[in-house]
């Protein structure tokens, strides 16, 4: 056990540059996606939508799993690098080669013929993604998270000034293909510099077979997590048109970049700490309950108050061709309130040696999109977004049952554990969805979104000060640890119940 406390502080530090990569991500993300959105149309990021997932399954051989096996292993030798290099460029290769003879069906299929080039061009990605893989496991496997930050931070600038640019010259999807581009092949560049790595191509057939052994089980797992996130998008742009998967994409990748920023930091804490603390229950059970409560004390607010002031806000902000997203947004924002209880789940599963169980959730929700999506495609976004809540709920109450057959961490303590917040948070948004919807129309939209926003923060902690009076101050000053990199000490805070 002499080794744990200084585990323990490393994931810490870990977790602090995590957080530290995705406020700065977020910020330079949402400022290009909103000057790129009022340039674009949906039917743009509808094609752009069709690419991300066309590529989704191949990038999953060529960057995505192949190369933990680097960070698993004890002992590293060069030999282990090129077999990953290998495989990547050689997935690369193959379907590289499908893409290009299969562009013109593909886009058929969706009913989008200027699809075909755009496909042809961006599977380059491909081979970027092949050769960044090996050196980013390296910096992973070092623990080198500082450089991985600075680096996606350096990629989301330049490919904010790239896409924005480029948006400016094409006005067309083309500047979200050069914003990718850019972003990825930064990364290779600065991840290989960081990594003091160069390409090696000698190995051997048995490293070669202990990368197949590995990685198989990895394989799977992620081909689950893919689909999850492909099924709905698939139909959307199959049935309802690039439009429509524009409108979802933006939706989606709101909520996920709230995620990343307000709650992932959080949950990267759940896996170090579970392990550390599997054989003593009590203990591991007050850390859940004071993470949960930490979260959402950031993450409720965020969520609830996002979807009160969208049907003002995503007009002003991305333009009034986007208005036909209002509801989507909102849905997909709400989707965020599992999250504070969800993103602890899979951690602690793994923590304590049963992923098995997160394994079998994840089976059954794929199956429960492939019940629901296809139905709900056929009427329209809105009937789309309503399944796909309910079917992350359910989820998110078949994990917190998982959890609860795993540890006996009761169902109603997960549910309960944010409680004074989420109540706060939920009468905030009504107070800033009453006050926007009242103040006068002829007001400019700048100052009703700003009187609606400064209303609700006030509203949140005067109802938070009368609803958890003993944990108000511990939740600020947790948050404002980890939100100042100084992750070790909020995470002792945790320890306490709140």
């Amino acid at each position: 056990m002499t080794g744990m406390p200084s585990t323990l502080s490393s994931a810490g530090r870990s977790a602090a540059w995590v957080a530290i990569s995705k406020w700065l991500g977020l910020i330079s993300g949402l400022a290009s996606l909103v000057f790129v959105a009022r340039l674009l149309t949906p039917a743009d990021f509808g094609i752009y939508g069709y690419l991300l997932l066309v590529l989704v399954v191949p990038e999953i051989f060529t960057s995505d799993s192949l190369n933990e096996v680097l960070i698993q292993r004890g002992e590293l030798r060069r030999e282990h690098e090129a077999s990953v290099l290998l495989s990547s460029l050689m997935f690369a290769g193959l379907f590289f080669s499908i893409i290009q003879v299969f562009a013109g069906p593909i886009a058929g299929l969706f009913n989008t013929p200027e699809l075909e080039m755009y496909l042809r061009v961006m599977s380059i990605v491909l081979f970027i993604g092949a050769l960044t893989a090996v050196p980013a496991a390296l910096l992973q496997r070092n623990m080198q998270f500082r450089q991985v930050a600075t680096v996606d931070v350096i990629g989301y600038v330049v490919g904010a000034v790239v896409g924005i640019s480029s948006a400016l010259i094409f006005k067309n999807a083309w500047a979200l293909v050069a914003m990718e581009l850019s972003r990825r092949l930064v990364r290779l560049v600065f991840f290989a510099v960081f990594a003091r790595w160069t390409p090696s191509f000698r190995t051997t057939l048995e490293d070669f077979h202990g990368l197949v052994r590995f990685n198989l089980a990895s394989l799977g797992l992620r081909m689950i997590a893919v689909s999850e996130l492909a099924i709905p998008r698939f139909f959307v742009g199959l049935v309802l048109g690039p439009a429509a998967l524009g409108m979802f994409n933006l939706a989606m990748r709101v909520q996920d970049q709230a995620m990343q920023a307000l709650v992932s930091p959080f949950g990267a804490i759940a896996f170090p700490v579970a392990s550390r603390t599997q054989d003593d229950r009590p203990a591991l059970f007050r850390t859940m309950t004071a993470a949960i409560w930490i979260a959402g004390f950031i993450a409720y607010p965020a969520f609830i108050g996002a979807a009160a002031i969208a049907p003002l806000a995503i007009p002003f902000v991305f333009g009034e061709q986007w208005t036909g997203a209002v509801t989507a947004i909102q849905l997909s924002l709400l989707m965020g309130l599992r999250l504070p209880t969800a993103s602890f789940n899979g951690g602690v599963l793994k923590g304590v040696g049963r992923p098995g169980l997160l394994l079998k959730v994840s089976c059954f929700s794929v199956v429960l999109l492939l019940i629901t999506i296809p139905l709900a495609s056929t009427l329209n976004l809105e009937w789309v977004m309503l399944a796909l809540t309910a079917q992350k709920f359910v989820s998110w109450g078949l994990s917190g049952w998982a959890v609860y057959i795993a540890i006996k961490y009761p169902i109603s303590n997960q549910v309960l554990a944010g409680w004074s917040v989420l109540i706060s948070a939920l009468v905030m948004g009504a107070g800033i969805y009453w006050l926007q919807m009242t103040l006068p129309t002829e007001l400019a939209v700048v100052i009703r979104l700003l009187a609606a926003i400064s209303a609700g923060i006030l509203l949140y902690f005067a109802m938070l000060s009368l609803t958890a009076r003993s944990g108000f101050f511990r939740g600020l000053r947790v948050a404002k640890l980890f939100m100042t990199g100084k992750s070790g000490p909020a995470m002792e805070m945790l320890k306490g119940a709140i």
